[in-house]
């Protein structure tokens, strides 16, 4: 695999195995954009994962990318410092992105699709969310199809609970799913977020985070380092496998001006 995957995380970042769920969660200072990118990478630059369950016939699998805190204009120009071109890889189907960031608050109807911004939510009733991801999912046309979610959680401080609740974001995911190979979410875990919960958004944040984690097959957790900043260390990254205890991994990373990432083990 290319050395743009860091080589301690590259069985976790190929194609997932069908109808599983992966989780990536970050903290205040230790984004996972760089390893959502990498996935992006890993399924669509180099095609199907080991033990994925899919043929050799599905071996150009497709991303449908959501974002929630994110435009296609900051995910566009990531993936090409990664050599990825999302431009050409939708125009041929095996790339669509949903924007859930600039339309959800114009107060609009249903969905719009544009080249420069991809597909665009703008309305805040869940029922027409998920008409507008199931027709993004309709657009790739390649292979087994991997579903990115990123920042669900931001929905449920966009609206509030009596617009939008954590258990009808689960059954929307579930439906969602059966759509799709595989999901790979991501999620803010600051401490405030989950132990405080006294307030209806924290304690609704809480059950929706704390739900997919029990569901998830694979989780990489992004944390900075107990001990503070350090000059070559950005954090730490966390792998626990739900079947596989002793699969269970911390390392450290170091994510650099120019978006290169490296990911080593304590003491190297």
């Amino acid at each position: 695999m290319s050395n743009k995957i860091p080589s301690l995380l590259e069985q976790h970042l190929g194609l997932p195995e069908e109808a599983s769920l992966t989780i990536l969660t970050n903290t205040l200072g230790a984004s996972s954009n760089w390893l959502v990118l990498r996935f992006l990478y890993s399924i669509l630059q180099s095609g199907r994962g080991a033990d994925a369950g899919v043929s050799e016939k599905e071996a150009s699998p497709g991303v449908v990318f959501l974002s929630f805190m994110r435009d296609l204009a900051f995910w566009r120009e990531g993936a090409s410092r990664l050599g990825l071109d999302l431009d050409s890889l939708s125009r041929a189907g095996k790339f669509s992105f949903v924007d859930g960031l600039t339309g959800l608050l114009s107060g609009g109807q249903g969905s719009e699709s544009t080249a420069d911004r991809g597909r665009v939510l703008k309305s805040g009733k869940l029922d027409d969310m998920r008409r507008g991801i199931e027709a993004a999912i309709t657009d790739v046309r390649s292979g087994p199809k991997v579903l990115i979610v990123d920042q669900l959680d931001e929905l449920l401080a966009i609206f509030g609970e009596e617009d939008v609740t954590g258990l009808a974001l689960e059954g929307m995911l579930l439906s969602l799913r059966e759509r799709v190979h595989a999901t790979v979410l991501t999620f803010s875990v600051d401490d405030p977020l989950l132990r405080s919960q006294g307030t209806s958004l924290e304690r609704s944040h809480a059950a929706l985070v704390l739900a997919q984690a029990h569901a998830a097959d694979v989780i990489l957790s992004l944390r900075m380092l107990d001990t503070g900043v350090a000059k070559d260390v950005s954090g730490v990254v966390r792998v626990t496998e739900r079947d596989r205890a002793e699969a269970s991994a911390e390392y450290l990373y170091h994510v650099g001006a120019d978006g290169n990432a490296k990911v080593f083990e304590r003491g190297t």
